[in-house]
């Protein structure tokens, strides 16, 4: 049990929530995010670990005590267990930039209503560097031990590490210019060195396939070039 994770929040349940609600709820994201089924296996661990805790009434009962997330939020006993300075702001802003920065899977929920057109927000390549983070039409600094500038370079002429190639002199990726040939000499100006964007996606003529409907590649382009998928929920009233 860590009380410092909001395990309601994870499951998507509240403090009224019965366990036969909370497994349901369990059920319903394992679907989505179980490994087996080409899911986040990071996420399936943090939904498992908050059912852990929400299904055992003892232990629910212990962290709906001491969590300040929890039902029976005490403070008095949080002060004997937990770091005097600990920051919970700054640790729900690393938890959202988690999943914003790390999963990559986007789901969304429709109804009976839906008509087959989704808008939502989605983390795509930048086309201006093309997903390098760097400015390439930037200019390129050779400089010698002193510090003084022996030469200066467009970007598009290439690494002058591996000349080019992408390469080291193992035949591995060139760690200057990540394997890329080209290294701009400032960050790329439209992302600022992200290697991506966030903006509006829209997608038209969906045709769901069940209550669950995954479309490949649809979801958040990732800094290390991965790309998660849409899920779309058809909720049943």
């Amino acid at each position: 049990m860590n009380i410092i994770k909001n395990y309601y929040k994870i499951l998507g349940v509240n403090h009224e929530s019965s366990e036969r609600e909370i497994k349901k709820a369990y059920y319903r994201l394992s679907f989505i995010y179980h490994p087996d089924k080409n899911g986040n296996e990071v996420v399936f661990n943090e939904i498992t670990e908050a059912y852990d805790v929400l299904c055992n009434l003892d232990i629910r009962k212990d962290y709906d005590k001491r969590s300040r997330f929890g039902k029976d939020y005490d403070e008095i006993q949080e002060l004997f267990s937990v770091d005097f300075e600990f920051d919970w702001d700054k640790h729900n802003l690393n938890y959202e930039n988690f999943k914003k920065n790390d999963i990559l899977d986007i789901i969304k929920s429709v109804d009976e209503s839906f008509d087959g057109n989704l808008e939502f927000e989605r983390w795509v390549v930048c086309n201006d560097c093309q997903g390098t983070g760097k400015d390439l039409k930037s200019k390129i600094q050779i400089k010698d031990e002193s510090g003084t500038i022996i030469g200066l370079f467009d970007s598009e002429d290439g690494c002058d590490f591996c000349e080019g190639t992408g390469k080291d002199y193992m035949d591995g990726r060139c760690g200057f210019c990540n394997g890329q040939g080209k290294v701009g000499a400032a960050n790329c100006q439209k992302c600022r060195g992200e290697k991506r964007i966030l903006g509006n996606q829209k997608v038209s003529k969906i045709k769901l396939t069940g209550n669950i409907t995954r479309i490949k590649s649809m979801g958040h382009f990732s800094k290390t070039g991965e790309t998660g998928d849409l899920i779309i929920k058809k909720e049943t009233i």
